[in-house]
């Protein structure tokens, strides 16, 4: 061979172009295409990318062998338009971006199977999603879609589309065509199309928290239905017709303006398997509602039931009952569903339980919480079968002892009575893995607990208790509010028995709040799988450091003490999710806190922290943050963007003179409150949070409010009172149609100087009596 022929030979693959390979790309970008077999995996999540890189689009081995694409949880806003050179690709997940549009291309893919463009800003899909031959499901959740394409019901193998969250206001009677489950929950629907088709095709339909009134007349056309979800509207009946969906299995009507349900119920009685009304106004049931003969599951829960027609009993396989909730005063004739296996009693007008309970031969679960029953009927020890027995929240004095005798408890919550002793023979209950007596007048427990060999939750709150011995299986105990010994009085103390062994790696929840707990016991850091940690409103002035320490802690609520700083082992807590420090005396918080990088919620209020880290950014899977009534003068700005999960942000009450620029940018905010501080403006750009449903901007020196305001089509609440502004958007009428805005007390003459004079001096002072508002005073 030449010396060229093999100089052409050793000659590495290109980069781009005809036979070009992903091993000649550059070393950042062949870490984020790995393999599976032939296969190769485009994975670019949260990487902060604002665009894909075109080498994707232009090297062979990438177009011909990519099959998944993970771009989610990147600031994306658009997808590259030829995207379907990547022609064998199976799933595309772009969740967690900002794409406005996508490329039709996309849906040209033959291959493709699955798309999720969850939270990004889609305004419209393209119409060629009826030519996606392979396309089974497509996920476009929390957007900002107003229609759906006609044509969607032409995707010839679509079998689940999520369409929730977003802002559609109605769609084309097409979408009964679709042999696809369509949830379109969470939408802005008032009235759905009249079912005018010839082949109906849809069999699960989620029309959940909508604004619909009423549904087609003709909906009975839609004979195709198994499972309808109308829950969280404004629908004041059901049209006759909907009793003729005769393979309807499941319907959900909870949360509307039922007044009753439809007399002609019972026609759908060799069906309908599962009916949820629960949270209506339901006052009286079908008479003949007895005849549903294969009804397995009835939710009647917070409607206003007086009494049960003669025919209920005849619910012959009945298996879940809820009828909590209701002003339901007799439920003799209950004890005749035999198949009954969780009866829900909850929260009505009982003053006694059938005497004859024992009847129910299959009874699991009983709820009789939130009544008014002095008695626990002793038949109830006799149904073998129940495991779970819920009395809490009544007038019971005392538990009988045959109670267990025959049964195999599993459950006993007998909480928020006026019971002062319980029982003593504790070997009918030796099966109890949860016990919950909490709120009662007890003051002593038996002296064998350690009977209870199968117990994991023991709550004992509210109580009068000083010591008792702990099960050595206990997961998790609950102590608050007792007045319990502490290791510096009583060697053998509850938080000393902590330090055995059993309960060092079993313990995973704790509350020990309101026990005037001075110190953190060494015992409780030594609960090495401790999950939850309780122990606010006591008297702490600091935490030790071995506290950070407990490697499995997700939720520490330290609230209502006296601490005034945090150590900075607090970086070590790792899978720290939950954390509340409200109503303390801290001054500042450490980069250390900014560290625990899985917190979602962060509760700060009410301290005195004046200060921030500016790595305070470094949170970026928070959820809630609180940081209400201290006294910061600015937030942090050069990370802000960085929370782009963040939902909910409190900061008001604080003194912060300047809204950060990049707030704006996180688009997902829910509530935003910035009341009581002293902003004097906010930014052009302030409509870019369009998830917005809450602003409070109350009591500030705001002169003006940005005409992007009007953009913000979710918004409902809105309250920038007191403040300085002279003249609003003149489009503002069109947001007050689904917003309620509070614009009262606006004062050119404002000062925060001036305010605080009127705050110091008090009000009755300052306002000649209170008879007027701040901004006459002023």
């Amino acid at each position: 061979m030449s010396k060229k022929g093999k100089k052409e030979e050793d000659k590495p693959p290109p980069a781009l172009g005809p036979g070009s390979m992903i091993r000649s790309l550059a070393a950042p970008l062949r870490r984020h295409l790995p393999r599976e077999g032939k296969a190769v995996i485009i994975a670019f999540s949260t990487c902060g990318m604002k665009s894909m890189p075109i080498e994707l689009f232009k090297n062979e081995e990438v177009m011909m062998n990519a099959t998944r694409l993970y771009f989610e949880n990147n600031r994306l806003k658009s997808v590259p338009g030829n995207i379907n050179k990547l022609e064998k690709l199976v799933v595309a997940n772009l969740q967690n971006n900002i794409i406005k549009s996508l490329p039709g291309s996309l849906f040209k893919i033959q291959t493709l199977e699955k798309v999720d463009i969850t939270n990004n800003a889609l305004r419209s899909l393209p119409a060629t999603i009826s030519k996606a031959a392979s396309l089974r499901v497509l996920i476009v959740k929390n957007n900002r879609l107003r229609s759906l394409p006609g044509s969607i019901n032409k995707c010839p193998v679509l079998e689940e589309l999520d369409a929730s969250y977003n802002q559609v206001k109605s769609f084309k009677k097409s979408i009964y065509e679709m042999g696809a489950s369509l949830d379109l929950s969470h939408n802005l629907v008032t009235e759905m199309p009249a079912a005018d088709i010839k082949v109906a095709r849809l069999k699960r339909l989620d029309l959940s928290y909508n604004g619909l009134v009423l549904l087609p007349e003709n909906i009975s056309n839609v004979s195709t239905l198994v499972w309808l979800n109308l829950k969280g509207n404004q629908i004041v009946n059901l049209p006759f017709e909907t009793s003729f969906l005769r393979y309807l299995h499941t319907i959900d009507v909870s949360e509307n303006k039922l007044e009753g349900l439809m007399d002609e119920m019972s026609s759908l009685k060799h069906c309908l398997r599962h009916l949820l009304a629960s949270r209506n106004s339901i006052t009286a049931l079908p008479p003949d509602i007895g005849r549903m003969e294969v009804l397995e599951t009835l939710d009647l829960a917070n409607n206003e039931i007086v009494e049960l027609p003669e025919s209920f009993p005849e619910l012959k396989v009945i298996k879940t009952l809820d009828l909590s909730g209701n002003k339901i005063t007799n439920v003799d004739t209950i004890t005749r569903l035999k198949s009954c296996q969780h009866l829900r009693l909850a929260r009505n007008s009982l003053t006694e339980l059938p005497e004859d309970l024992d009847k129910l031969v299959n009874l699991v679960t009983l709820d009789a919480s939130g009544n008014f029953l002095t008695v626990i009927p002793e038949t109830i020890s006799r149904i073998r079968t129940l495991k779970n027995l819920v009395m809490a929240d009544n007038k019971l004095t005392s538990i009988p002892e045959e109670l267990g005798e025959y049964q195999l408890l599993l459950t006993l919550d007998v909480g928020g009575n006026k019971i002062t002793s319980f029982p003593q023979q504790l070997s009918r209950l030796r099966m109890l893995e949860v016990l919950r007596i909490d709120r009662n007048r007890i003051s002593v427990l038996p002296k064998k607990m350690e009977i209870l060999a199968h117990l994991l939750e023991l709550n004992v709150s509210g109580n009068v208790l000083e010591e008792f011995m702990l099960p050595r299986t206990l997961t998790r105990l609950l102590l608050a509010g007792n007045p319990i010994l502490l290791p510096a009085v009583d060697p053998k103390s509850i938080l000393v028995q902590l330090l055995d062994r059993d309960h060092a790696c079993r313990m995973s929840v704790l509350d020990i709040s309101s026990i005037k707990l001075d110190e953190v016991s060494p015992s409780i850091c030594q609960l090495k799988v401790l999950q939850v940690l309780r122990m606010a409103h006591n008297l702490l002035k600091k935490l030790p450091e071995d506290l950070f320490r407990l490697k499995m802690l997700e939720e520490l609520d330290i609230s209502h003490n006296e601490i005034t700083s945090l150590p900075d082992t607090i970086k070590e807590c790792y899978r720290l999710r939950k954390f509340d420090a409200s109503w303390n005396t801290l001054t500042r918080i450490t980069d250390a806190l900014t560290r625990a990088t899985h917190l979602e919620d962060l509760n700060l209020s009410h301290n005195n922290i004046h200060t921030l880290p500016e790595s305070f950014g470094g949170l970026v899977r928070l959820l809630n943050l609180n940081l209400s009534h201290n006294d910061l003068s600015k937030l942090p700005l050069d990370e802000t963007e960085a929370l782009a999960s963040l939902l909910v942000l409190d900061v008001s009450h604080n003194h912060i003179e300047f809204f950060p620029e990049d707030i704006p940018f996180l688009y997902r905010m829910k509530i935003l409150n910035f009341a009581v501080n002293d902003l004097q403006e906010l930014p052009s750009n302030f409509g870019l949070m369009v998830g917005l449903e809450k602003v409070d901007l109350h009591d500030n020196l705001i002169e003006s409010l940005p005409e992007s305001i009007l953009k913000m089509s979710v918004l409902v609440e809105l309250d920038v009172s007191d403040n300085k502004i002279r003249s609003f958007p003149s489009k503002m009428d069109k947001l007050s149609q689904h917003c309620t805005i509070n614009t009262e007390n606006q004062s050119s003459y404002k000062t925060r100087e001036m305010q605080d004079d009127i705050q110091a001096s008090g009000s009755q002072t300052a306002l000649g009596g209170g008879t007027g508002s701040p901004s006459e005073a002023l």
